[in-house]
């Protein structure tokens, strides 16, 4: 029982930690009144993910910390995009992805609301396995900014901008998400926090090899990214560099941020 209290208490605390790193990054939009050519996908993914997740925390009765950290990371998310999207100069294209979650959370919406009060004849254990799978597939996605992290850190050499200290912290909490997963027989939460260590371990080892500053006079490119987690699900970490998409389809490295955290689940 001590235990179990342990794990919860470190998962939320490194979790709410993930999801304040994004503060930084809020207080330079506002201060320039402007996002640059930042994408605002890290933002909805996040609120997207842990929409999913507070239907799962509740079909599964896990209120905390699941639920809890569901409700934060999905709160973070929402304001993050909302006011990226007042600040950006690229409404039509954030809008596009704004419709399209919508449309992901009402169907989201429709489906969960019939399954936790019986209306699609599932049995309580087939609506956590429905849940749980909507929950990892949206988890998956999210890890595609730190895959872009890694792969743009090994080309460059330099992983100047990824902080150690951030790093640890996602070890820590993709470590605490999978040793309270094991005590609560999850693997829907274990899973895909597995996946984010092994990423939060290889972007630290990267952070360790290539810490050195860029050549004078060369811009550093490098992504400090957001890892997602199931229960930022979180994974979720901001990023003040990252891969965005330009409306003319064009890939840019770009300053940006997200959280999220990773995210975990």
């Amino acid at each position: 029982m001590i235990v179990l209290t342990i794990a919860k208490v470190v998962s939320i605390i490194t979790t709410v930690m993930l999801r304040m790193s994004l503060m930084p990054d809020f207080i330079r939009w506002r201060k320039n009144q402007s996002t640059g050519e930042m994408s605002i996908m890290p933002c909805v993914l996040l609120f997207t993910n842990c929409y999913v997740l507070l239907f799962y925390a509740y079909a599964i009765n896990d209120m905390i910390p699941l639920f809890a950290v569901a409700v934060f990371g999905f709160i973070v998310g929402l304001f993050l995009a909302l006011f990226f999207y007042k600040w950006t100069a690229y409404k039509k294209t954030a809008m596009r992805i704004f419709v399209c979650s919508f449309a992901f959370c009402v169907l989201m919406t429709i489906y969960g609301l019939l399954a936790l009060t019986g209306k699609t004849g599932q049995s309580t254990d087939s609506v956590k396995t429905t849940l749980g799978s909507i929950l990892v597939s949206t988890t998956v996605i999210l890890y595609a900014s730190p895959m872009a992290t890694i792969i743009h850190v090994i080309r460059t050499k330099t992983a100047s901008s990824m902080p150690l200290a951030m790093g640890v912290v996602l070890v820590v909490n993709s470590m605490s998400w999978i040793f309270y997963a094991y005590l609560v027989h999850d693997l829907f939460i274990m899973l895909p926090n597995i996946a984010g260590f092994i990423l939060a371990v290889t972007q630290l080892i990267l952070t360790c090899v290539y810490r050195k500053p860029p050549p004078k006079g060369q811009v550093d490119n490098s992504t400090r990214v957001m890892m997602p987690s199931v229960v930022v699900v979180s994974p979720v970490q901001s990023c003040e560099h990252a891969i965005s998409i330009s409306p003319t389809g064009s890939v840019k490295s770009q300053n940006f941020v997200a959280a999220l955290a990773s995210s975990k689940k």
